[in-house]
């Protein structure tokens, strides 16, 4: 650990040890740590670290390694939400200790996926509602990242799986608008925004709302396409079908269409969407 930068920055600052432990922690444990290496906790460390405008991996050599390889991994599980393996991403989740988690947008993928994974599920609404909460009222009260956006999806899921309709509609409105400020351009925001769309879109649609719920779905197609990526692509496109359905299409679209989220269910593996596509082919041909 970098201690000397530590202490380097503090004064650079014009901090005494007094001054920069003013609400966070006592001077004590700041002279323990400088004098003598005493590890403090990553809760106040963080903070104190934020007051110099350092970051832990000012610290810690192999910090940002530690925090790619983390948020490398929490990517991976997050990508079972696609497939609808949600006690699988809490399984997952699971090995992960909180306390690892050592900046704000590790906590907030930590908590946008295990948040989304409890509302999709059903298996602690209350559970899910408060990750999103913390997201929203704590680690990004601006409202500045992609994270907040996902919260208010999440929040939305969480009201409608437990059929809070008029609470689901609140949150699922703030959607489209929030979308506009979203960016893109990285990977991780792509599948992000593609998530939020289908979601959003798969609500209106259970709503009869397809004209609300369409532009969103072709949208999450449209992007899969632009970007060659193929999350929730085929989940859209079975919602699409639905919503054909309910809008009286012509039967050679609903073939079309469901035949296209066959192959892209297929290749995702996704074998739960593959049992509902079956259940509506049978259901269309009876």
């Amino acid at each position: 650990m970098n201690i000397d930068k530590f202490i380097a920055q503090r004064k650079k600052l014009g901090y005494s040890q007094s001054e920069l432990a003013k609400g966070i922690c006592t001077q004590a444990t700041i002279s323990k740590f400088e004098n003598n290496g005493k590890m403090i906790s990553t809760k106040i460390l963080t903070q104190l670290c934020n007051r110099l405008g350092l970051s832990l991996s000012d610290l810690f050599p192999n910090a940002e390694v530690d925090r790619q390889r983390l948020f490398a991994k929490l990517e991976e599980i997050g990508f079972n939400l696609v497939t609808s393996e949600y006690q699988l991403v809490l399984t997952e989740l699971a090995t992960i200790s909180e306390a690892t988690l050592t900046d704000n947008n590790l906590k907030m993928e930590y908590l946008f996926i295990k948040g989304f994974a409890l509302a999709l599920s059903k298996t602690n609404p209350a559970d899910a509602i408060f990750c999103f909460d913390q997201i929203l009222n704590g680690l990004d009260e601006a409202h500045r990242t992609i994270y907040s956006q996902l919260a208010y999806v999440g929040l939305g899921i969480a009201y409608d799986r437990q059929a809070d309709i008029n609470r689901a509609r609140f949150y699922f409105e703030k959607v489209p608008n929030k979308l506009r400020l979203t960016t893109v351009d990285a990977k991780a925001n792509i599948w992000k925004t593609m998530c939020m769309l289908f979601y959003t879109g798969e609500f209106y649609g259970q709503q009869a709302e397809v004209a609300t719920s369409n532009p969103l779905l072709e949208q999450v197609i449209d992007l899969g396409s632009q970007n060659h990526v193929t999350y929730y692509v085929a989940r859209a496109q079975y919602q699409l079908a639905e919503n054909y359905v309910h809008a009286g299409r012509p039967q050679a679209q609903l073939a079309e269409i469901l035949a296209d989220a066959t192959a892209f269910a297929k290749f995702n593996r996704n074998q739960k969407l593959l049992d509902k596509i079956t259940r509506l082919k049978e259901q269309l041909s009876s």
